[in-house]
C-alpha cells in the first residue's frame, strides 16, 4: 500500500468531508491528521473488501466521534 499516493489523493476529500461534519476548519484538519495515522497503523488489516476511500471515511467517521465525545467532557 503505497501510503504517500493514498495521501495524497485523499487528503482533501477528507478534509471537506471532515469540516462538512464538524463545521471548523481547525479541527478537521486535526482530524483529517489523526485519519491518515490510524491508516497507516491499521493498514496490515486492510483487506481490500471496499474502496480506500470507504474505508478513510469510515476511519474519518470514528475519528470525527471520538473528537466529539472527548469535547463533551
Amino acid at each position: 500500500m503505497d501510503f504517500g499516493r493514498i495521501y495524497e489523493e485523499y487528503f482533501r476529500e477528507l478534509q471537506r468531508y471532515l469540516l462538512s461534519l464538524c463545521r471548523d476548519s481547525r479541527i478537521a484538519e486535526e482530524l483529517t491528521q489523526e485519519t491518515f495515522f490510524r491508516a497507516l497503523r491499521a493498514a496490515e488489516g486492510f483487506r481490500g473488501e471496499c474502496e480506500v476511500r470507504v474505508w478513510l471515511c469510515q476511519i474519518a467517521k470514528n475519528a470525527y466521534y471520538t473528537h466529539q465525545k472527548k469535547s463533551r467532557r
